[in-house]
């Protein structure tokens, strides 16, 4: 069902870029399955392909990739689910790919700084039998998570079968809000991520989608007001991340790790693109607070930049009213 929706935006002058120095590190998103439970059915729930618990006992030192292909781009751990003698060496190694990532347990016994660089290493010894889950805090909401069963302890990944396989019900669907079809033809949109109680929200340029590193991840987050958006490149082309309608457009650059954020206010909707392959899927929404109402509703977004980020009031405002259709799921 459609409803016309008109809503007034406060808008600040422009966004600013932000150099890869002045941004903080994303939040650990809150866990699943922090339990030491052996069952890991619920921790690889959103994580593709994960159909075994690798048998690497035996083995001195055993290599995890991070950044291998998955969830639509390079956000995933292979092998995930991995069972290693005590005293064995994990050394995780990064492909690259996939903007930053980093290697952090869930039970704080290890965790790594942030990388980006093809090749850069981390690794840990793990002494006494137990099940740890990892994850990489930037992307565990997408399911870049991992684990490691030492010895002999029993776990397995879904009841008492140890090689849980995915069937249909798995298998995403097509979403039924499209934001008037803004996102109708953008492949790698399969939902409206949650990201409601974080500050600040990480989306990546260029990840693959669309029939190439042309896609936005995610394509649609769902934001408390006064959350900063902070766009982070990680693909190899020349990409620019604008709102026409709300007035803010980051530069049109190419360089991994060049970043673009902008704070929220306000409750709203932002319907975004990247200019030159906004055509092909490349598009984004920003849900903010309540979003769209059949009342006037304010959304504010505040310059961030400088030496430091800003989360103060809105450093300039011009106001103006605007339509946008939006298409909303009636259950």
């Amino acid at each position: 069902m459609s409803e016309t929706t008109r809503r007034r935006f406060l808008a600040a002058t422009a966004g600013v870029t932000l150099s890869a120095g002045l941004v903080a590190s994303p939040a650990v998103a809150q866990s699943k399955g922090q339990s030491d439970e052996t069952d890991l059915s619920s921790w690889f729930d959103d994580v593709e392909g994960v159909t075994e618990i690798v048998d690497a006992r035996g083995q001195p030192s055993v290599d995890v990739t991070v950044g291998a292909q998955g969830k639509g781009g390079a956000f995933a751990f292979d092998p995930a689910a991995v069972r290693v003698d005590p005293e064995t060496t994990v050394v995780w190694t990064r492909t690259g790919d996939g903007g930053t990532h980093n290697v952090v347990a869930k039970d704080g016994s290890f965790e790594s700084e942030y990388y980006e660089s093809s090749g850069e290493t981390f690794e840990t010894t793990l002494d006494t039998d137990g099940v740890v889950r990892y994850a990489c805090a930037p992307h565990e909401t997408m399911g870049m998570n991992g684990a490691l069963v030492v010895g002999d302890t029993v776990a397995s990944l879904g009841g008492s079968d140890p090689t849980r396989t995915t069937d249909a019900a798995d298998t995403p669907t097509t979403p039924t809000e499209t934001f008037d079809g803004w996102l109708s033809n953008t492949d790698n949109y399969h939902e409206l991520v949650d990201r409601r109680g974080e500050s600040e929200v990480v989306v990546e340029v260029g990840t693959q989608g669309n029939g190439g590193q042309y896609a936005f991840d995610p394509p649609a987050v769902h934001v408390d007001p006064g959350t900063t958006v902070i766009w982070e490149w990680v693909g190899d082309l020349t990409y620019d991340v604008a709102d026409p309608e709300l007035g803010y457009h980051s530069e049109q650059v190419a360089g991994r790790g060049h970043r673009f954020a902008v704070k929220f206010d306000g409750h709203g909707l932002s319907t975004y693109d990247c200019t030159e392959y906004g055509g092909q899927g490349m598009r984004g929404v920003i849900v903010v607070g309540s979003g769209p109402t059949k009342r006037l509703s304010p959304l504010g977004y505040t310059v961030v930049g400088g030496g430091a980020l800003l989360f103060g009031g809105p450093l300039a405002y011009g106001v103006r009213e605007h339509f946008r259709n939006v298409t909303t799921s009636v259950g």
